[in-house]
């Protein structure tokens, strides 16, 4: 009776193993790599011996850098690429076999956060992902990630300015000598990037920052650097040509004869035009930041320069319409003709010399508010493109 039970296991297993071998060599593989395989142990059969897990950053696409909540949303491909010791074959006893793709949830993968994001820290997953395994044990997990991201803001060169925004991956749990990651590169992937419309990436930089705790712990993050340039052209279109020709607009205001009874109404016209782009653009700028535009500032100034051309118009004009009381007294009193003469001809003496007085403070204003536009429009320029 013993002995055919025994005869019966040998046979079923016998047959067991004819039949994987008729599932070819793929599936032997995968059976004996992943019988006995526990994902959540470190790949090391010395386990005094470090993982060295080698990390690499390629930016597929932005979709937007928001300056008022100071967020990016992008798209990327993070490249992940360790040895592990358990996953080895020899590839002449699978039929040449040099690589497979094996499920990344069923592998021990390295446990990184991004620390940066907008929502919270968040643990990389595989989320179905799957890893290129080599016969020499090295794996290649390619994961790509569409996150939003903080990236603090400098608008102090607006429109001309550059951001600094950065990808933080920091080891979670594990510790440096458990496993040690490098960044080792940092690429726009040149096949998948898709330009954006506003911003344009002109560098990128890496940075792998060791931290070290007072228990002895030691952690590895890595820092994926991009610069983003603003194009510039759609701003200086719609914002800063109107300005300008709002500031050669306000000089004609000098310009327009006292008679025409338009000065005031050009002035106040020319002030509204000005607090329109001031609100325009305060809608671009974000609601918290720690530096102002020095274009926000340049047109707060014009808007000061508009409101003194207003009030050194009103002067102007004033001065022109101004009526004398002074009345002039004939030494005949009986001499009623002579009396009417004289007063006429005073009168239209004192109008004479109020209008030199108002061309006079006309051409002294043109002066002052030209070069008062000219300087601040130098600074202003030569700020935003020399900081």
């Amino acid at each position: 009776m013993y002995l055919k039970f025994i005869l019966c296991l040998c046979l079923s297993d016998t047959l067991g193993l004819q039949s994987a071998m008729d599932q070819g060599p793929l599936y032997r593989l995968y059976n004996d790599l992943l019988e006995h395989y526990k994902p959540y142990i470190r790949p090391r059969r010395n386990p005094n011996e470090t993982v060295e897990v080698v990390v690499s950053y390629s930016m597929a696409s932005v979709e937007v850098l928001e300056e008022t909540t100071q967020t990016v949303a992008s798209s990327a491909v993070i490249r992940f690429e360790w040895k592990d010791d358990l996953l080895t074959w020899n590839c002449s006893d699978y039929g040449g076999i040099q690589f497979i793709n094996i499920p990344v949830k069923r592998l021990w993968f390295p446990d990184v956060s991004l620390t940066n994001g907008i929502d919270d820290i968040s643990l990389i997953l595989p989320n179905g992902d799957q890893a290129r395994v080599n016969n020499d044990g090295w794996i290649q997990w390619y994961h790509g990630m569409n996150r939003r991201t903080k990236c603090p803001i400098d608008m102090s060169t607006f429109p001309f300015d550059t951001q600094l925004c950065n990808i933080t991956l920091f080891q979670w749990i594990s510790d440096i000598m458990q496993v040690n990651m490098t960044a080792v590169g940092v690429h726009i992937q040149s096949s998948l990037f898709q330009r954006n419309g506003e911003w344009e990436i002109i560098d990128k930089l890496m940075e792998t920052i060791v931290h070290k705790y007072p228990n002895g712990f030691v952690q590895t993050e890595m820092v994926f650097t991009f610069v983003f340039r603003r194009k510039y052209l759609f701003y200086i279109i719609t914002n800063i040509l109107p300005v300008m020709l709002l500031s050669v607009l306000n000089l004609g205001v000098f310009l327009l004869p006292p008679e025409s009874g338009e000065k005031v109404s050009l002035c106040i016209s020319i002030v509204l035009s000005y607090a329109v782009f001031l609100s325009v653009i305060g809608g671009s700028l974000p609601e918290v930041s720690d530096t102002v535009s020095i274009f926000s500032i340049y047109l707060l100034t014009m808007m000061f320069v508009k409101v003194a051309t207003t009030l050194w118009t009103v002067l102007v004009l004033n001065a022109y319409h101004k009526d004398s009381e002074e009345k002039y007294s004939p030494q005949d009193p009986n001499d009623q003709h002579s009396h009417t003469l004289s007063n006429s001809l005073d009168k239209k003496t004192l109008q004479k010399g109020n209008k030199e007085l108002a061309n006079n403070l006309n051409k002294i204003g043109f002066v002052v508010i030209f070069f008062l536009t000219v300087s601040v429009s130098i600074v202003c320029f030569v700020l935003l493109f020399t900081l």
